[in-house]
């Protein structure tokens, strides 16, 4: 990606990392502090093999969280609603910068 923009493996593995995050908070009601920048420092440039694992574990945490969604009737807790709310719109920024460097990569 950009010279200011992370590696496409750290934004795709961030947000399987913040869905993972949610599920778990909501799941628990636990939601701890997380280490949010690790992902930032440590991921660089991937193997095609390691590019393929991401992939993959965004589809499971997306999974989860879709399945989360349909076994919780009711959103009572503000800290759920205001973690699933958040978890959208943070998502949706990374899914953008996703697009985008897919298209500057596949123009």
């Amino acid at each position: 990606m950009g010279g200011k923009c992370a590696p496409l493996a750290a934004q795709v593995q961030h947000v399987a990392f913040y869905l993972d995050v949610l599920e778990r908070g909501v799941r628990t009601g636990q939601f701890e502090r997380q280490d949010w920048g690790r992902i930032w420092r440590e991921t660089s440039a991937v193997t095609p093999e390691e590019w393929e694992a991401t992939k993959a574990a965004l589809r499971v945490s997306y999974d989860r969280i879709k399945t989360l969604i349909h076994e919780t009737p009711e959103w009572s807790d503000e800290r759920q609603i205001g973690g699933a709310i958040a978890a959208i719109v943070h998502t949706a920024y990374h899914l953008g910068e996703i697009r985008q460097a897919l298209c500057i990569l596949k123009p």
